[in-house]
């Protein structure tokens, strides 16, 4: 494989993990919204392909903000 072939293979793969980023930021906004609007953990669950303990267990720090459609996590403070 020629230097010009690895360097655009290179970059494709940058450009694959930039989207996949982007696409679980969007993700995680989504469950997040469908979270506030009252959906399951089985609901939820069943879009991601996933048991209803494992959206949960992924998801469950994220909040909501209807007025800006921003989403975040927020863990738990941790026990004294």
């Amino acid at each position: 494989m020629s230097r010009q072939h690895q360097r655009a293979a290179l970059a494709r793969v940058t450009e694959l993990t930039r989207a996949i980023a982007e696409l679980e930021t969007r993700r995680s906004r989504e469950v997040a919204r469908a979270g506030f609007h009252q959906a399951t953990w089985a609901q939820i669950g069943a879009s991601l392909g996933v048991t209803p303990q494992s959206a949960h267990r992924r998801f469950r720090h994220l909040v909501y903000d209807p007025a800006t459609g921003a989403a975040w996590s927020e863990p738990p403070l941790p026990l004294a």
